[in-house]
């Protein structure tokens, strides 16, 4: 067969199991093949001819047909598949397959177009014939032909490096040349906003030119002052008397709130005890929705309070008193363990606590308040790394206490 004629009979398969690609989306096999490269990107040749290689995966090891298409759009015609079905059993991790690309003489738009090339699982039939059941999967895998534009013409992508408060801030700037002739003198200017578009810094990149269909990266520093909290950074190429912007927002450091004190006032053993809890966000941007959790435990590990602050909006870098109420009936002079968990924006903030109570008087005292808190995301694995550099500056700590301890009793002797 053809490959026209191939690519007919997969538009009639297509018809037929259209009904099916909708359940792709809703359904929880959306894992059952994969396609990969994921892209491939080519250059505009007038009359290019080239076969492109593809993979689809059998992630779930099943025995299932596959059928191929290209989706139909401006320059679907471009494309041409040698494999429109594909039959996979159990033993199959993948099945490679290829399809031809064949360009025009020329292209009236310039710039770069897509072909998506789709592989969908089809829906079984019920056993005796009768309508198809089950859901189905559809994956992409697409091509990317760039069309130069006339004379000069850059486009821009903006990388940003991550880095902690205080650190140096690296941005990477891609310029790419998509047009027909070389750029003489291009210069990148990248300017840094604060979360109210205050202008914070600007950097500058030297002069160089950039060949036609080809790429140069202006790398830039910011090494001022950083603060923790939300940037936005805007980069222009300025290049032979045309200019292209981009922009990005980035992030320096971690979203923090830190607890600075908490202590109870005007306190009678029986009564409600008010918690004064003095919190400071140490983010350039307001954290909505903050909320904190005083727990309580007797000498047993037995909780004997557990109480909610109400939430509250902090502001940038705003400094704020929220309160917990913890009513004492029943409860004895002493000691109790105990810990604060504030919570704000899928992260906790966590301190552990001595509380001491007496008959007229509540006494709060934060552990290792000195040695500040530890921030866990409760969203991802971040906190463990943070845990762990608490714990190696705290044997660092350790051991250069030792050492000096035995260096003075040796210079006693």
């Amino acid at each position: 067969m053809s490959l026209q004629g191939r690519h007919d009979m997969c538009r009639m398969l297509v018809i037929l199991a259209a009904m099916a690609i909708s359940l792709s989306v809703a359904s929880g096999s959306a894992l059952a093949i994969g396609i990969t490269p994921g892209g491939t990107t080519i250059d505009f040749k007038p009359g290019l001819e080239k076969e492109v290689p593809f993979t689809i995966i059998n992630n779930e090891h099943k025995d299932m047909d596959v059928v191929v298409y290209v989706k139909e759009g401006p320059y679907s015609d471009w494309v041409a598949l040698y494999d429109t079905i594909m039959t996979f059993s159990s033993d199959d991790d993948s099945k490679g397959s290829k399809y031809s690309v064949r360009l025009p003489q020329s292209v009236e738009k310039p710039g770069t177009h897509q072909v998506d090339i789709v592989a969908m699982e089809l829906p079984k039939e019920k056993e005796g014939g009768g309508a198809f059941v089950g859901a189905t999967t559809a994956v992409v895998t697409q091509l990317l032909v760039r069309v130069p534009y006339p004379g000069k013409y850059a486009t821009l992508d903006l990388a940003v490096s991550e880095a902690q408060a205080g650190e140096p801030v690296n941005f990477f700037v891609k310029a790419r040349n998509l047009g027909t002739e070389d750029i003489s003198n291009a210069k990148a200017t990248l300017d840094i906003l604060g979360p109210t578009n205050e202008k914070i810094a600007t950097l500058e990149s030297g002069e160089s030119g950039i060949g036609a269909k080809s790429m140069k990266e202006f790398k830039l520093t910011w090494t001022g002052q950083t603060n923790p909290g939300v940037y936005h950074a805007v980069v222009t190429l300025r290049y032979d008397g045309k200019v292209t912007t981009a922009e990005k927002n980035f992030a320096v450091g971690n979203l923090y709130i830190d607890v600075l004190s908490i202590d109870v006032k005007d306190f009678r053993l029986g009564g409600v005890a008010k918690f004064n809890i003095n919190i400071e966000n140490k983010w350039n941007d307001k954290i909505t929705g903050v909320y904190g959790n005083l727990i309580i435990e007797d000498d047993n590990g037995q909780s004997v309070a557990d109480v909610k602050t109400a939430s509250t909006d902090v502001g940038a870098l705003e400094r704020k008193e929220i309160y917990a109420y913890w009513d004492t009936e029943g409860v004895k002079v002493g000691d109790y363990d105990a810990r604060f968990i504030l919570h704000y924006s899928g992260r906790t903030t966590e301190k552990d606590l001595k509380t001491h109570v007496e008959v007229s008087d509540i006494r709060v005292d934060i552990m290792g308040l000195g040695a500040g808190a530890v921030t866990v995301e409760t969203t991802g694995a971040g906190g463990t790394s943070n845990m762990i550099m608490l714990l190696v500056v705290a044997l660092i700590g350790i051991n250069a206490g030792w050492f000096f301890y035995f260096r003075r009793r040796s210079e006693q002797r």
